[in-house]
């Protein structure tokens, strides 16, 4: 029997269960995944019911166990890669009282405004990582403690979509929430990696309404009856506790130095840089552009995440008459940096990085007669470009150290024109991994690390194509991201 690690990757639109050799390749053709969709309101919510994304993650986990039985393979471990920021309230009993209100949910923008002129932000995106932002936990539970005062005050526990996986199949005991989970709710002191005082105090909350925070090789075994019934092979292999998809997506890339750079552009984008705490002398304080998270108490990473990336792009070929991705990038690659004459705002789903404004809404100005669909599709591609540039000139400032560039994601594998003007705007070379699943193979190797199989060693990393920068087009580029700067500030600001 082969031994092989099984990966969830419990995403925004699907849950995916895969498995993994002990080398760090991916069994073929076993496979599991269910799509979905999150339920959204106008006032901006985004929602998922916690017991169908259970049900979801569960007929993964059956599919996936019969196809490795086929291929004659035991699962030794689990690993598992999930979304940050989102949260579900509980009973005692570890009963989902309220939907899981996801990272993209926006109605509680009012009250992180109202906070950040209440509260010292700076003092708590330096001790927590977070700007005060609807994306985290507190400006959601102000607003639910505001606006369903009987629902907030009827929860027991507020808990990651990952903790109450652990509580439906392992009992109550086990609803204990990752370091790297808690590293994004806003609440956690990223130096001691535990509840931070002084801001739940500020929020109006308590260290009861949360889990106790365990690292990386807290495992969860031995199933409830009625899951070791129905995965007899799973009922004693540990199931370690989740990991933030971004934080995966570094380590299944080999983005584990601060000398490599981790871009992302798939529906959404990020850029991020991890390390273990003895590869540099001195903490580096995260600039106000990004963000601090955590894998466990050894690495921490910083950051940036931007709301908009391929979900954009997605949505002009849907409705702009275009004509073929072949022929549009023919077109691209030919064209001059900003010769259709217009300057887009990337910000139809809000704004993260590098400003936290959930108000930012997309602009595209410049436009006359002569404007064609093809300029329009070239200018959000340079736009979006742009603000990774934007990001990656703000890392770089506190990771002068940085040799390399790896950028994972469909959306530029399928683009070269996109991928090389990534490289012109950022003006650093770009290197494209070959791993197609880089969060769900992350979540196996921290799996395995965590176990104590791996040891530390990073899993060898297939690269593809490095993009070289033109200098000319770096020059170019910075100009027209001083212009959409001047733009921001008139519009949006």
């Amino acid at each position: 029997m082969k031994d092989w690690i099984l990966a969830l990757d419990i995403g925004t639109s699907s849950t995916r269960a895969l498995l993994w050799d002990t080398e760090g390749n991916l069994i073929k053709p076993c496979e599991a995944q269910i799509k979905y969709s999150l339920h959204t309101t106008p006032d901006g919510g985004a929602e998922i019911p916690a017991e169908a994304l259970f049900q979801y993650t569960a007929q993964c986990l059956d599919s996936i166990l019969e196809q490795a039985t086929a291929q004659g393979g035991t699962v030794r471990a689990v690993g598992i890669s999930t979304f940050w920021h989102s949260l579900v309230g509980i009973d005692s009993y570890g009963n989902a009282l309220t939907p899981i209100y996801m990272w993209a949910d926006t109605r509680s923008a009012p009250q992180a405004d109202r906070l950040r002129l209440e509260l010292d932000e700076l003092a708590l995106h330096r001790r927590t990582g977070c700007r005060i932002h609807p994306s985290y936990y507190p400006s959601k539970l102000v607003w639910l403690r505001e606006t369903q005062p009987n629902l907030y005050h009827s929860v027991a526990r507020w808990v990651s979509p990952s903790e109450y996986l652990f509580g439906r199949l392992f009992g109550a005991q086990a609803i204990r929430v990752s370091v790297s989970m808690a590293s994004g709710t806003g609440l956690m002191n990223q130096e001691r990696c535990e509840w931070d005082s002084t801001a739940l105090g500020q929020y109006g909350l308590e260290e009861a309404q949360f889990s106790p925070i365990i690292n990386l090789n807290e495992p969860s075994r031995g199933l409830r009856k009625e899951f070791a019934e129905r995965w007899q092979a799973l009922k004693e292999v540990p199931f370690f506790p989740a990991v933030g998809d971004g934080a995966c997506g570094n380590v299944g890339s080999g983005c584990t130095s601060p000398e490599r750079f981790a871009i992302n552009l798939g529906t959404s984008g990020a850029v991020r840089v991890l390390w273990r705490e003895s590869q540099l002398p001195t903490r580096p304080i995260q600039p106000s552009g990004c963000w601090h998270y955590r894998i466990d108490k050894e690495r921490p990473l910083i950051g940036t995440a931007f709301s908009d990336g391929g979900n954009v792009y997605l949505w002009l070929q849907e409705s702009l008459k275009l004509p073929s991705l072949e022929a549009q990038e023919r077109y691209i690659e030919s064209a001059v940096p900003g010769g259709h004459g217009l300057v887009f705002l990337p910000f139809m789903s809000g704004e993260r990085g590098m400003n936290w404004n959930p108000k930012a809404r997309s602009a595209l100005i410049g436009m006359n007669l002569d404007t064609s669909p093809l300029d329009v599709v070239h200018a959000v591609m340079e736009a979006i470009a742009m603000r990774f540039a934007l990001a990656v000139g703000q890392l770089s400032d506190l990771f002068p150290q940085v040799q390399e560039v790896i950028a994972s994601g469909g959306v530029l594998s399928k683009s070269p024109a996109w991928a090389q003007m990534f490289a012109d705007a950022i003006g650093q070379p770009i290197t494209l991994t070959e791993e197609p699943e880089a969060s769900s193979r992350g979540a196996a190797q921290l799996a395995m690390e965590a176990e104590g199989t791996l040891g530390s060693s990073d899993w060898q990393t297939r690269m593809g194509k490095t993009y070289l920068p033109n200098a000319t087009r770096f020059a170019r580029y910075q100009e027209l991201l001083a212009e959409q700067e001047r733009y921001y500030q008139r519009t949006i600001l």
